[in-house]
């Protein structure tokens, strides 16, 4: 069965964008080297996107063409009438147990789990991030939004990995423990 899979850069004190939803201080990473991070690894082994309104609207934004081309997308938002203008994207209005269940069907790899805080917090709460993938940026924000919005009830995981980058970033891959 897949796995839903929470794939993310954040600060070293766990902020994923600054308190504006700005994400310029990734920009900020010297990588001359042009490390990816394993991110074309993972994006192959993924058939299904996750990611809510403010994150999607800051990819479309970034003005590159659609990164997620052959992946079923699906934008979380409390918008009844939100229009996508991306191939294979739909809204999604409700996160239950129900529709992650209808999720993980008809997915036949694994489905990322981008964000932003209040998707990641959704998906937490139901007990449905299977692993965490960690980015972190070697960078102090001191506020900002949180990996995962409001509070959040105990989950625990356990670290399968940890792999270093020439460029200072760490990945830390994480599985939850039932």
């Amino acid at each position: 069965m897949p796995h839903i899979q929470l794939y993310t850069a954040l600060s070293i004190d766990g902020y994923i964008a600054r308190e504006d939803g700005s994400i310029d201080w990734l920009e900020s990473l010297d990588n001359r080297e042009q490390v990816d991070h394993g991110y074309s690894d993972f994006l192959a082994g993924v058939d299904t996107v996750v990611m809510g309104r403010t994150t999607y609207e800051q990819v479309v934004g970034f003005g590159v063409e659609w990164p997620y081309v052959g992946k079923q997308t699906y934008v979380v938002t409390r918008q009844g009438d939100y229009a996508t203008a991306t191939p294979e994207t739909q809204v999604a209005n409700v996160v239950d147990d129900a529709w992650v269940r209808q999720l993980k069907r008809q997915s036949r790899s694994n489905i990322w789990l981008v964000g932003g805080g209040e998707v990641n917090a959704a998906f937490l709460q139901l007990g449905a991030i299977d692993e965490m993938i960690l980015s972190v940026i070697p960078v102090v924000l001191g506020a900002g939004r949180k990996l995962f919005a409001g509070d959040q009830p105990t989950s625990n995981f356990k670290l399968q990995s940890a792999q270093p980058f020439s460029t200072g970033v760490v990945n830390l891959h994480y599985r939850r423990v039932d």
